[in-house]
């Protein structure tokens, strides 16, 4: 706050020491840099950069004994080039809790500059900037929900994965609503590889999007993509277009079977056959295999459990996303900030119950 005010000239610039005004001019009297530490210790108290170096990097370690050790230095130091012993017992604690923590000015620099081209990009690009940000951290679940977070406080849609408009990473999805959204990449799936689901888009960018489960059974190579990784894609959603996800869930052994099949028709030239037998012979779809689905419907709170479970976030329904809007002024927290807080900090939060269990005592009283 002191810096900011000296700069625009709402309060005078001051320095610890008027021999230091060099040094400190360009930060308005501020100590900002490791640089700065290091000249300070150099012309105020006789120590080589290299000694200084070494100061710095013990205020670094906060070793008690140390520390006096080199105050008493920095105090002898200082009063062997002419300056007053208080005035340079409180210039050494001044520096002291700062060394620590400091960055040099290359690296403050830096670090500043990436900030300034992050803030224009989030502000005039968003949806780019979090579309690249999402992507960036693919690694960390955690990071990624706090990814979609934002990006709903930004009001950018986060949509589905879907098997016809994903892309393998998180991309801008101009289509199906007014506003540019960022879909969800089939690769963030949990337990789904980049390098399995890559023939599979591959295979729509050649030959058009998929128009039903037959026609990705008969087309998508599968060879990837095993139980496991198929029900990821189901229960996160990718296959909503084509019917409820608990039908389709139900009949995963049926899309297994019949891809299998076209594979093996495939990799034995019978499937130019069996498309022209199936044109002009009479060759019902149930005889090759066809995907028959129930009638199962599961609840919006259970596809919100699933999406938990393999995107991270709800994303086609979260009671708390509504609730959290009611009142933007409040200033909700979320619980990946909690870390950051000091203790005492009067918070609030928004949530919703997913689920209770009843138990019982020793004295089988329930809770």
């Amino acid at each position: 706050d002191t810096f900011i005010s000296a700069k625009h000239g709402k309060t005078p610039i001051s320095y610890p020491h008027e021999s230091l005004k060099d040094l400190l001019d360009e930060t308005y009297g501020i100590i900002v840099y490791q640089d700065q530490v290091l000249l300070i210790l150099q012309s105020f108290a006789g120590y080589s950069l290299g000694e200084a170096d070494t100061v710095r990097k013990a205020m670094g370690k906060k070793i008690t004994s140390l520390m006096l050790q080199e105050r008493e230095r920095f105090i002898e130091g200082a009063s062997t080039k002419g300056f007053d012993n208080t005035i340079a017992g409180e210039i050494f604690s001044l520096i002291e809790p700062f060394a620590g923590y400091a960055f040099n000015k290359a690296h403050s620099v830096s670090y500043a500059l990436i900030s300034y081209w992050t803030a224009y990009f989030k502000t005039h690009y968003p949806v780019e900037y979090m579309t690249s940000v999402l992507n960036s951290r693919l690694d960390n679940p955690d990071k990624v929900i706090s990814a979609v977070n934002e990006s709903s406080k930004l009001r950018i849609p986060v949509l589905l994965p879907d098997i016809n408009r994903s892309e393998a990473l998180f991309s801008i999805d101009n289509g199906n609503i007014e506003k540019p959204s960022i879909r969800f990449g089939l690769a963030a799936v949990k337990t789904i590889g980049e390098a399995a689901i890559r023939p599979i888009i591959e295979e729509r960018k050649q030959k058009g999007p998929y128009s039903s489960l037959d026609d990705f059974c008969r087309r998508a190579d599968l060879n990837g993509l095993n139980r496991r990784t198929m029900e990821s894609l189901i229960k996160s959603g990718a296959f909503d277009h084509f019917g409820d996800r608990g039908s389709i869930l139900e009949s995963i052994d049926q899309i297994l079977s019949t891809a299998q099949m076209h594979a093996t028709m495939r990799n034995t030239g019978q499937t130019n056959m069996f498309d022209s037998m199936r044109d002009g012979e009479g060759v019902s779809s149930q005889s090759l295999g066809s995907i028959l689905l129930s009638n199962t419907v599961i609840s919006d709170q259970e596809k919100a459990t699933w999406e938990r479970e393999f995107l991270g976030s709800g994303i086609s329904y979260n009671s708390t996303a509504d609730l959290a809007t009611i009142d933007i002024n409040v200033g909700y927290t979320e619980l990946s900030q909690l870390r950051d807080l000091p203790n005492d900090t009067q918070i609030t939060l928004v949530g919703h119950i997913s689920e209770i269990n009843e138990r019982y005592t020793r004295e089988q009283k329930k809770f």
